[in-house]
Parts: structure tokens; sequence; C-alpha cells
């Protein structure tokens, strides 16, 4: 199975908004697919809020067949936020080095949260609108160019 995240602003930034996360088979067929829009957000918000949502649907231990779910995103901000610059804040008091506190720091709180409860996930960073089908589903059901009904329709 492979795990494809995305969120997405349009037109504007901030602006409305939305992500989706999206499962396909080892045949590119769409098993799994969620979205949601939201009126008003950010891009990195839309993009931490798609990890969140694979990291709760495919992260639980006991669900894992071999290994930890391999999550692929176009987002390096999500990636680095979530994987690296979260645990740096989370020693510093919730704090950047610059003794700011991090954008959307409720969604890397929540990520937090539940990774603490046994959820895991790895995020791997991949080239955005470079043909693979996972991310292009992703992006066109984040961007709400492309329903859930129309995705499992096409591509299930």
């Amino acid at each position: 199975m492979s795990i494809y995240v995305d969120g997405s602003t349009h037109p504007t930034n901030p602006g409305p908004g939305g992500f989706a996360v999206v499962a396909l088979n080892y045949d590119n067929k769409v098993i799994f697919c969620h979205q949601e829009q939201v009126l008003y957000t950010t891009n990195n918000a839309m993009e931490l809020s798609a990890c969140l949502y694979a990291l709760i649907t495919f992260g639980k231990q006991e669900d894992w067949y071999t290994s930890i779910p391999i999550v692929y995103s176009d987002s390096a901000y999500a990636i680095n936020t979530l994987m690296t610059w979260k645990n740096n804040w989370k020693q510093n008091n919730w704090l950047k080095s610059d003794n700011k506190e991090p954008e959307n720091l409720q969604l890397i709180k929540l990520y937090d949260i539940i990774e603490s409860k046994g959820y895991r996930i790895e995020l791997k960073k991949i080239k955005g609108h470079s043909g693979l089908l996972g991310n292009e589903i992703a992006d066109a059901l984040a961007s709400g160019r492309m329903t859930k009904n129309e995705v499992l329709k096409k591509y299930g």
C-alpha cells in the first residue's frame, strides 16, 4: 500500500483550502481516499492536517502488517516540522530558536499527542506535480478539482 497526502489553498494563501489522504494498493487502485475542504486556512495548515489525518488513520501500531506505514508528501515544510523541528521545539517549551511560537502549533501539538499514544508513520518527501498517481490524486482532492466519488469511480 502507498499512502499520499496533500494540502492546498486556492486562489489565495491564506484562503479557501483543503487536504486529502489517498491510499493505493500495489496495482495502483485507490483503496482509500479522504478529503476535507475549509473556508479559510493556509496551505501549510492543510499540509499538516493531511499528515495528522494519515497518522490517525494508518498509524495505529496494531494495524501494521510488517512495518511503520510510509506516507508520501510533497511538502518539505510538513515533513521537516513533524519529523525534525517538532522535537526541538518541544524540548524548548514549544518555542523556535528565535523564542517565537511556531505557526500551526495546535496541529503540531496534536500530532505529538497522537504519537505519544503509540501511533507512527514515516513521512517521505516526493516531488510534487511529477506524475506520481497518488500525489496527483491527492492534489486533485485537496484542491477540490475532484470529489471522493469521482476518484473512486475512476481509480478505485
